[in-house]
């Protein structure tokens, strides 16, 4: 039995479309501060909202393992991961609805 397709919500689904429009997908990184000027929410409200498209367990419930989030030194990147590149290649979102 295959397992359901996740929902996504609002801001997963931003965070997912900016990430692959910012190339995360390939394997670059990007910054945290671009992410929050993007997408115009805090830093706090991302890293709540990253912490649950990981890979980590919450609860009895793992994440789906979208994205990485690494730190570096006072820097903190983030990039998807193959699965968070097929999971953001299923969304259907208006392109002029994600900020430039």
């Amino acid at each position: 039995m295959s397992r359901p397709a996740p929902a996504f919500g609002t801001l997963a689904a931003a965070l997912l479309i900016t990430l692959a429009q910012e190339g995360a997908d390939a394997g670059r990184p990007v910054s945290l501060p671009r992410l929050v000027k993007r997408l115009e929410q805090g830093a706090s409200v991302l890293l709540r909202e990253l912490a649950l498209m990981g890979s980590a367990r919450i609860g009895a419930v793992a994440g789906p393992g979208w994205v990485q989030v690494e730190q570096d030194g006072e820097r903190w990147r983030v990039r998807l991961t193959a699965e968070g590149a097929a999971a953001a290649s299923r969304i259907e979102w208006p392109a002029d609805d994600i900020r430039s």
